[in-house]
């Protein structure tokens, strides 16, 4: 047992902690504890306070872990195709102006469709793959991920239970399950396409994925000959780029949102989304990397990309608001922001923490890199961390993941206190046990208990949770999509 634990520890509802750092709170106030603490009990906040001030009752006796850190909300992932996440990035032959056009090249059969062929027809091994691409998730921070549909692999999504929340299958009734439709919504379509809005919390559908006017017309095919839009608050449309001013009225007239994917549209098309047209009409906007092969390896380097993108198009996004596309923003649109997406007393424990704790606190962010990621939490479980930290937290159950094996190789002994690595700064003393990271702690269980959900033939569906509680059927991919 660990003195930075509090006892006894509840493995199913996550143990008692302390983190002390620089805590950027992301709540509705933007608040920054220079020198804070944020405890943690049950998968949940207790407590965020001042390091001076006295800790909660039920915390006597829990020895405050000092990060020397920042200490973030865990980020959410919008858009994600997870398992082209195992892909390397395609050297993309040429602009296109419209989705249709790219997934037709050999190219991209060769090297993106081929592969996941290959998976389809090799399950044994599907469940690396997908602890793979989760793990990518994670060691960016990532607490919440999205995108476990696979066409030519219907049974894929029962795979996704394992070190990352997933927005499409949560089995929790505070978390409202997804749905996901990634092809277009043809007019003949439209009514059906406004019964699944109506009925459900949040639907991401990919949307005007293009430039051209063939892109845009499939926004236009909401509309009906009336004058009237299949759009509601549910609505959250990935990509956007062929969006006008005026169809961002008519989503932020409808109340429904956008999810942004800069670099995989700068790669593919030479534009990407007008999000400061987007923010002026009132469109609630979250971000997305959407997949390896065109876009950033994980939302941490999304956030990068978003920020330089909108600096190029005149800096009209502050870095709050960039943070907020991968934090509250997306909790929003999940409606999910009573339990995550800020650091707040009640909320689900989804931490992210990075090394420093100089300079604006909000801009810092931007300066991290997976390397600097000192500990992820989810639902108040440690996941992923340096191992010092990861050692202090969970005592001999860290130290004995980290004795295992992968592939048969033994990871190299942890260095002594007296050790020097290659790259070892004086100034930062903590990083010298970054090349021995820690092993994630086992999957947060479900607070309902509901089993796991199987995948669901044909290729085209997964489960969600329609208002209500009850489940019901959605389209996730199709084969038309390219994806």
């Amino acid at each position: 047992m660990s003195e930075f634990l509090g006892t006894p520890v509840d493995p199913l509802d996550g143990p008692a902690f302390a983190l002390g750092g620089r805590v950027v709170t992301m709540d509705a106030h933007d608040s920054v504890v220079e020198d804070g603490v944020v405890y943690v009990r049950e998968g949940s906040i207790a407590a965020v306070q001042k390091a001076n001030v006295d800790p909660p009752p039920e915390f006597e006796g829990v020895k405050v872990l000092e990060t020397k850190g920042t200490i973030y909300p865990g980020l959410i992932d919008l858009h994600d195709h997870l398992s082209y996440n195992a892909l390397q990035l395609w050297d993309v032959p040429k602009l296109y102006t419209n989705r249709d056009q790219w997934a037709k090249g050999d190219t991209y059969r060769k090297l993106v469709t081929g592969p996941m062929k290959v998976l389809a027809h090799t399950p044994e091994y599907v469940p690396a793959i997908v602890r793979y691409v989760e793990a990518k998730c994670l060691v960016a921070g990532t607490t919440t991920s999205q995108g476990i549909a696979l066409s030519s692999y219907s049974g894929i999504q029962r795979f996704y239970k394992g070190i990352v929340r997933n927005a499409e299958q949560t089995d929790e009734d505070e978390l409202p399950e997804a749905a996901t439709h990634i092809a277009d919504v043809e007019a003949k379509d439209r009514a059906k396409f406004l019964k699944r809005l109506e009925s459900l919390d949040c639907v991401l559908l990919h949307l005007s994925e293009g430039t051209d006017e063939k892109a845009r017309e499939h926004f236009l095919a909401l509309q009906e000959p009336n004058g009237d839009w299949a759009i509601t608050s549910s609505l959250a449309g990935i990509h956007c780029v062929a969006l006008e001013k005026k169809d961002f009225d008519v989503l932020a007239k409808a109340g429904a949102s956008m999810v942004w994917s800069p670099l995989s549209n700068m790669l593919l098309y030479g534009k990407t989304a007008d999000v400061s047209e987007a923010q002026d009409a009132g469109v609630l906007t979250a971000l997305g990397p959407d997949w390896s092969p065109s876009g950033s390896k994980n939302l941490l380097g999304e956030l990068k990309v978003a920020r330089l993108v909108d600096s190029l198009n005149g800096g009209g996004l502050s870095d709050v608001d960039v943070i907020a596309l991968a934090t509250r923003n997306p909790a929003k649109i999940l409606r999910w922001d009573e339990h995550v997406g800020s650091i707040e007393a009640g909320k689900r424990a989804d931490l992210l923490v990075v090394s420093g704790a100089a300079g604006d606190a909000h801009a810092h962010l931007f300066t991290r890199s997976e390397h600097d990621v000192e500990l992820v939490v989810v639902n108040g479980v440690p996941r992923y961390g340096a191992s010092t930290v990861m050692r202090k937290l969970l005592g001999e159950s860290a130290a004995q993941a980290e004795a295992g094996s992968a592939g048969g190789q033994s990871p190299p002994p942890l260095p002594g206190p007296g050790d020097r690595r290659p790259g070892h700064r004086e100034s930062e003393p903590e990083r010298g046990d970054r090349p021995a990271r820690g092993r994630a702690a086992p999957a947060p269980r479900a607070r309902q208990g509901r089993g796991q959900a199987e995948g669901e033939p044909g290729g085209h569906v997964h489960r969600a949770r329609p208002r209500g509680g009850r489940r019901r059927r959605s389209e996730a991919a199709s084969p038309r999509s390219g994806r």
